[in-house]
């Protein structure tokens, strides 16, 4: 085991909790995975492109997370053999990595002096959209180098020509591999909860005790609504359109169902809200021409129109609060102790209504006697 790395020398290094494998990195861009029992050569992995700075092993596993100058931070699976996650957020060269007891989150840091805390989540990483998303990123840096010449040129020649053909609308146009994954991933789980409504409905013919039902494990524990409403969740507000646009008309109509049901409950209001008006503007000849989304539009009129208005209210209750809090504490800067409650009620002015400061104001006295 003398020769890890031949041409350029090894930086860091780091055991498996089993003392099974050894993993070291260093200035050649490489990671050697070895055998401690012979000391052999398990796998050389390629993928970094400048020096490994940092390798650590989460524990009680064979995956291990690398820095390096490049900017990036990777994550290894040692028992497959391949690439699992690539992390991106650092400006400058990544120098070092701590790992937590449980392995819940990480801590790296680098030369653009920050410290990045990468956690832990439920959502499922898969593996060929990973591949696609990194040779997309390096397709998009070639295209982009060649390209700018190309429309600097084509824009000297006839800028005419290129206003008239130029999209009205980018985000009707412009379909990446992430937002085909994000709209695969809103239609899966769309099929994945009606098919639990389905399979719920058919065990209450049965009159079963419904508690006695197993549930769909890919649910993560869920309600079918509340189960949509956390893949929606997941998407980037950026992609978000984006990923609406693939669902066909018969996913669109079960996603406005669900969000009827969401609205209900009074559940992600903002994201049914965003979610409820894109589609309507973006599919509104289809919708028209569609009678069976007919009452289910009215429905979602007015609870959209209820919601928020709530939200509009909560907030503006809430800022009369902070108003009426900074000028108590403007009021009584200079006072260390408060010994008896104000006679002038702090919450009058504010457009509350008499009713509502003399509740509030009774409720502020009982805290401060308290």
């Amino acid at each position: 085991m003398c020769n890890l790395h031949i041409r350029l020398p090894a930086l860091t290094l780091d055991c498996s909790d089993d003392d099974a494998i050894l993993a070291s990195a260093g200035a050649d861009k490489t990671i050697k995975l070895w055998g401690l029992d012979f000391g052999d050569a398990h796998k050389t992995f390629y993928g970094h492109t400048d020096s490994i700075t940092d390798l650590r092993f989460v524990r009680r596993t064979h995956n291990f997370f690398t820095t390096s100058k490049d900017k990036t931070l990777r994550y290894w699976d040692g028992d497959k053999f391949e690439q699992i996650l690539l992390l991106s957020g650092h400006l400058s060269e990544v120098n070092c990595l701590a790992m937590s007891r449980t392995g819940g989150f990480i801590l790296s840091a680098g030369m653009d002096r920050q410290v990045r805390v990468w956690e832990r989540t439920k959502d499922i990483v898969f593996l060929e959209e990973e591949k696609e998303r990194e040779l997309e990123k390096m397709f998009d840096k070639v295209d982009g180098s060649r390209g700018e010449v190309r429309v600097s040129n084509v824009d000297e020649e006839n800028d005419d020509e290129a206003d008239v053909q130029r999209p009205q609308s980018e985000a009707a146009v412009r379909k990446s591999v992430i937002s085909v994954a994000s709209g695969d991933r809103i239609a899966e789980a769309i099929e994945t909860a009606d098919q639990e409504m389905k399979d719920i409905a058919a065990y209450r013919k049965t009159g079963a005790d419904i508690e006695k039902r197993r549930p769909n494990p890919l649910l993560i524990g869920l309600e079918p609504h509340l189960y949509v409403l956390w893949v929606l969740r997941t998407i980037k507000h950026s992609e978000l359109e984006q990923s609406l646009l693939i669902l066909p008309l018969s996913h669109i109509e079960r996603l406005v169902y669900y969000l009827v049901v969401l609205l209900r409950k009074g559940l992600g209001i903002e994201l049914c809200a965003k979610s409820a008006i894109f589609l309507v503007k973006t599919h509104e000849n289809q919708i028209i021409a569609n009678h069976s989304m007919a009452s289910a539009l009215r429905e979602l009129r007015t609870l959209l129109k209820r919601r928020l208005m709530e939200s509009r209210d909560r907030i503006g209750l809430n800022l009369a609060a902070m108003k009426a809090i900074t000028r108590a504490a403007n009021e009584n800067k200079n006072a260390f102790i408060i010994n008896e409650a104000p006679k002038q009620n702090i919450w009058e002015g504010l457009g509350l209504g008499s009713d509502i400061a003399a509740a509030l104001q009774s409720r502020t006295n009982k805290r401060r006697k308290r």
